[in-house]
């Protein structure tokens, strides 16, 4: 076996272990959102996620990373205490690292920005590296930590 069908088995192994986590954070948006004391509405569809990008005035904005919004892990639409819609940008890594916490930041800035409303940022996966832990202290993400049953497969 070459180092090329190494690295491109790693990559797979990566992307299906990422796909399976996404699967599971999906799963258990109602509970991130709880957590944050809000209450799910539901979870926007990337094509309402492209929609809203396209609707607003984004010519200040590069295109990889309108694009990179444009495939979010998870946007969660919610409600607050005081039953106003506000939305939570999610994410997702098996290990959660600095560039899930820029891009759920940058995600939540969007979303204000399209939306007009209050966003939350998280990060979520079954463990995060330690470089993450100052934006998690300083509030500027969540972090919300998947258990390894909710990996479970049926």
């Amino acid at each position: 076996m070459n180092m090329h069908s190494i690295r491109t088995t790693d990559d797979l192994s990566g992307f299906l272990r990422n796909a399976h986590t996404r699967k599971a954070a999906i799963e258990f948006a109602d509970d991130i959102a709880y957590e944050l004391g809000l209450e799910m509405v539901r979870v926007l569809r990337g094509v309402e996620i492209r929609a809203l990008a396209r609707s607003k005035e984004t010519k200040d904005i590069p295109a990889n990373d309108l694009r990179s919004f444009g495939s979010a892990d998870l946007i969660i639409e919610s409600r607050d205490g005081k039953d106003e819609t506000c939305y939570v940008a999610v994410e997702v890594s098996f290990t959660a690292n600095g560039r899930d916490t820029r891009r759920a930041i940058r995600n939540a800035g969007f979303m204000s920005r399209f939306t007009g409303k209050r966003t939350y940022s998280v990060v979520t996966g079954l463990r995060k590296v330690e470089v993450i832990q100052k934006a998690i202290a300083s509030g500027e993400v969540y972090w919300y930590h998947l258990s390894p049953e909710a990996l479970d497969v049926d």
